[in-house]
């Protein structure tokens, strides 16, 4: 997908009200001229997420998030910035027109619609035709346990053997060669005609956090006639990137909120097994392991996920597979943004489907319960691959559990499994905390940071700010006309700066904007200082209205000018402290009278 131009993108913010956008998932309630709402974002009794329908910007006082209509909907979707674009500009029915090739909003509606009406094909192909594949088809699914109402439920289908029934049917309804394409539901290159993608194959519908088919998952029956790989996705399209999204999430996404807890186990019958046995909060990849979107994703609507691994080889592979996201979301350093992980392992090398119809959902439910922590059971792995009653092998397993444990990085969970890798090896905690030491320095040698600065995105940080700095920087954001002078008050040199280096940076990419204000403001600061965002629209959707600008402007000039002069004071008094009057006579009295100018300074400027 291409770049959306800087006009749609206004275009899709001038349409989008903030205020509607947030009561669809939470309830808004107006005090004053902001609205308040109970944070949809964390678990809260007390409102604290707040939202200015004058600027179109919003912040939770709870959890630290904000920003303006498009951060609400990276937050609650999951997305990244342009997704969020898409998004909103879909909800709006705005086309907006991508560069570089993207698909216009126009266009992604006519897949949609194609896949939707590739999902009922196949459905009634499986529920009414009586050709012996599709019966083959249903005596599958009964195999898994899944009838008729089920099959309903999940809208399940079958792609029939002709090879071009699907094709035939959507042409007949209008489709072009190119929307069948783009869609991924048929393959044929340039003057061939066009085939089914899908041929003699159970099929699942893939749907969005919205309920819209935008994808299919095809499982090869042999007996009706398919053949090649045992599963097959869609490829990916504009409206389906398989890293992107989870078969159930639609279902799930609810449930998910109310558990705060998520399942991710790895086929599409386990996930309806699953659902249908009234674990509702399972999903599962398409194909590829559980990614960084994939967890993003997830993370809007819990902070738990746990991975429901078959007791087979390739489970327990997969599930060591799952250590490499302990880097970036499961440790305390994550804030906000943290995700705990937990593995379970079916027992007995059964798949989840398998387990609950010969164990019942009751035994499901105690697996999920029994899960254990992802760092543990990566130690455990690790520790149980080696005779630990041999030094040998005793190092190995140490060297193993440290590189787990370097991977989580400098904090108290770190610290804590050290001690319990420590138990398991009988060995002293500081031969495992020095080890730990000597893996984390070896990483940081490895890492290559200039690679690393490209691939993460910045992290929001909350400025730390006096009450003065906050009164400036409000100011200086909600009143455009006072930012020529805010500009000179940052340039004028009292020995000491009036503000941190931080406030400085956020101030002045305030100045630089020029007339914005409101989200237009916010979104030209993000440009400039982007892990400021969050601090400036906390200071902006909790700012006063002003009367008189002028007046406050110089009365918090006044204030930042006599902190930077008491600052000097203290200064220049522990300077005369250090210096001998007779050794140092002359710069004794230098600096005595610098410090009598400045304190004459500021009882003037304290006068008035």
């Amino acid at each position: 997908m291409g770049r959306i131009p800087d006009e749609d993108i206004q275009r899709v913010r001038d349409a989008t009200d903030l205020v509607q956008l947030v009561s669809e998932t939470a309830v808004v309630k107006q005090r004053g001229r902001l609205w308040w709402a109970n944070c949809p974002f964390h678990q809260e009794k007390t409102p604290s997420f707040k939202v200015d329908p004058a600027t179109q910007l919003w912040h939770c006082f709870g959890c630290g998030r904000g920003g303006d209509v498009f951060d609400f909907v990276k937050e609650s979707q999951g997305l990244e910035f342009y997704e969020a674009v898409r998004w909103l500009a879909e909800r709006a029915r705005i086309e907006i027109h991508e560069e570089e090739g993207g698909a216009s909003f126009g266009a992604k509606e006519r897949l949609r619609a194609a896949c939707e009406a590739a999902a009922a094909f196949y459905h009634k192909v499986l529920t009414t035709d009586r050709s012996p594949q599709a019966q083959a088809a249903r005596e599958y699914l009964s195999s898994r346990g899944f009838g008729s109402e089920v099959a309903k439920r999940w809208r399940l289908g079958f792609a029939p053997i002709g090879g071009r029934s699907l094709v035939s049917y959507l042409a007949g309804q209008g489709f072009t060669r190119d929307e069948l394409l783009g869609a991924g539901l048929a393959v044929g290159g340039a003057g061939e005609r066009l085939r089914d993608r899908f041929v003699g194959r159970v099929m699942f519908p893939i749907a969005d956090l919205h309920g819209r088919v935008i994808a299919f998952g095809g499982r090869v029956l042999e007996s009706a006639g398919g053949s090649g790989p045992k599963y097959l996705n869609s490829s990916e399209t504009p409206i389906f990137v398989k890293a992107a999204n989870l078969y159930g999430i639609d279902k799930a996404r609810n449930p998910i909120v109310v558990a705060n807890r998520a399942v991710v186990v790895e086929g599409y019958t386990d996930v309806i097994a699953l659902h249908e046995a009234g674990i509702q909060t399972a999903v599962a990849t398409l194909g590829t392991a559980l990614g960084e979107r994939h967890v993003r994703l997830l993370s809007r609507f819990a902070k738990r996920v746990l991975y429901l691994f078959d007791g087979d080889e390739a489970g327990l592979r997969a599930a060591d597979r799952a250590l490499e996201f302990v880097d970036w979301s499961a440790t305390p350093e994550a804030g906000g943004g943290r995700v705990d992980f937990a593995v379970a392992i079916i027992p007995d090398g059964l798949d989840p489907a398998d387990f609950l119809a010969q164990r019942g959902a009751a035994a499901m439910q105690a697996v999920i319960d029994g899960a254990v922590p992802l760092v543990r059971y990566a130690l455990d792995r690790r520790i149980e691959r080696h005779d630990t009653g041999t030094p040998e092998g005793k190092a190995a397993a140490l060297a193993e559990a440290v590189d787990v444990l370097a991977r989580v990085g400098g904090n108290i969970l770190a610290e804590e499994y050290a001690r319990y890798v420590a138990d398991r090896l009988l060995v002293e905690p500081a031969s495992v905390l020095a080890a730990l030491a000597k893996a984390r320095k070896a990483r940081r040698r490895a890492a290559r940071p200039d690679e690393a600065a490209k691939e993460r995105e910045p992290a929001e940080i909350v400025v730390e700010m006096s009450a003065p700095e906050r009164a400036l920087l409000m100011l200086a954001a909600g009143y455009p006309n006072i930012r020529s002078s805010a500009r000179e008050l940052l340039a004028e040199d009292l020995g000491e700066p009036l503000v941190s280096s931080n406030v400085k940076r956020l101030v002045e990419a305030v100045i630089e904007a020029g007339a914005a204000t409101g989200d237009g403001l916010l979104a030209l600061v993000r440009e400039r200082v982007p892990e400021a965002a969050t601090t400036l629209s906390a200071v902006l959707v909790d700012a006063p209205e002003v009367e008189e600008v002028q007046y406050a402007f110089r009365e918090i000039a006044d204030r930042l000018k006599e902190s930077a002069l008491e600052r000097l004071i203290l200064r220049k008094n522990a300077r005369l402290r250090e210096l001998d009057p007779v050794k140092d006579a002359e710069e004794h009295e230098a600096v005595f009278r610098e410090l009598v100018e400045i304190q004459r300074a500021l009882a003037a400027l304290k006068k008035g």
